[in-house]
């Protein structure tokens, strides 16, 4: 997260924000948003919601865009979706839900400078990521994200999505690109903006968005990740081990921490591969046959370089596991296929 700022700064900083939504609120087309009357200064202390995190609630007690595609709770509403979240297991005790964007949660951390922002969104498995430097600048970068996406009918512009469905990757960069403009901050936009840029080539350009993110989330684990596969790509392996071996160091699940290992395993010398390919089946005792699973799914879906990028990941763990050694021996004539 960027520096701290005094009371008196983060309080002008934030009513400029808030007032950067309440222009755009005024612009948008009718029925594209619901908002709430400010809440009352008793609802707000009752919230429990930190001081530096009001200022929202103060001028619109929650927040629906397009439809329910993105929702900021009313404060009445936090204490339940907490709790549900909470016995589901997918937040930790102290978080508070405050809204939603589809199937994700958005949540205010008990620790955000550790989280790297102080939105957190989690999905439905429990996956956390830094999403947004504030609430307000979260409520902002919503904003800008729907004006990309939605013309003044409400309708989706044309040509954004592929014939798969998904955002064409134009688009998606414009999209990113809009998020950041609005919320410098927001790890999980630059993180993938990064992406979009290595998936075209830009590799320089992608490592340094890369390391602006981990500069602000320096636990954000995705990011070293994101970094390792650059540096691949720039022909850096030691590097990439190391970011590599950094992501497996962050906070997160057992599986995500052997995923990481795995990837290291893939660009280590053959004396370092041994050991953590060791570390890998300690965490993940079905990698290999994981990664068998996903190169012949891979390979019926004629994705050809994922499944060949899938079938090594699982050799660099275990080189003599039969099935994967069977489907690198399918890869080829495949390939030809293809091509």
């Amino acid at each position: 997260m960027s520096g701290r700022r005094s009371k008196d700064e983060r309080g002008r900083h934030d009513d400029a924000v808030l007032d950067r939504i309440e222009d755009r609120l005024r612009d948008a087309e009718d029925g594209f948003h619901s908002a709430g009357e400010p809440a009352s200064a008793a609802t707000l202390t009752a919230s429990g919601v930190d001081d530096d995190e009001r200022g929202v609630w103060t001028r619109w007690d929650g927040i629906e865009f397009a439809a329910g595609d993105a929702r900021l709770y009313p404060l009445a509403e936090i204490p339940t979706a907490t709790a549900a979240a909470l016995a589901d297991g997918v937040i930790t005790d102290g978080d508070r839900v405050i809204g939603e964007r589809g199937r994700d949660l958005m949540v205010l951390p008990v620790d955000p400078w550790l989280e790297g922002a102080a939105v957190v969104k989690v999905e439905e498995a429990g996956d956390r990521s830094p999403e947004a430097s504030s609430v307000a600048h979260l409520v902002l970068g919503w904003l800008g994200e729907f004006a990309v996406l939605f013309d003044d009918q409400g309708e989706f512009f044309d040509d954004l999505f592929g014939e798969d469905g998904e955002l064409d990757p134009v688009a998606e960069r414009r999209l990113c690109r809009r998020r950041l403009d609005l919320d410098e901050d927001a790890p999980n936009a630059r993180l993938r903006l990064a992406e979009l840029l290595r998936d075209a080539g830009e590799f320089v350009a992608a490592r340094a968005e890369l390391q602006q993110v981990i500069k602000r989330a320096p636990e954000f684990a995705w990011a070293h990740f994101a970094l390792g596969r650059t540096s691949i790509a720039l022909g850096q392996p030691d590097r990439a081990l190391a970011a590599f071996r950094t992501a497996a160091e962050c906070p997160g699940d057992p599986g995500q921490h052997g995923w990481f290992l795995a990837w290291a395993a893939r660009v280590a010398d053959a004396s370092s591969r041994v050991s953590l390919a060791a570390e890998v089946l300690a965490l993940r005792p079905d990698f290999a046959a994981q990664q068998a699973e996903a190169v012949a799914a891979l390979l019926e879906s004629e994705r050809i370089d994922a499944a060949r990028e899938q079938l090594e990941l699982g050799l660099a763990v275990v080189p003599g596991h039969l099935e994967l050694l069977r489907l690198r021996g399918t890869m080829p004539a495949v390939a030809r296929e293809d091509a």
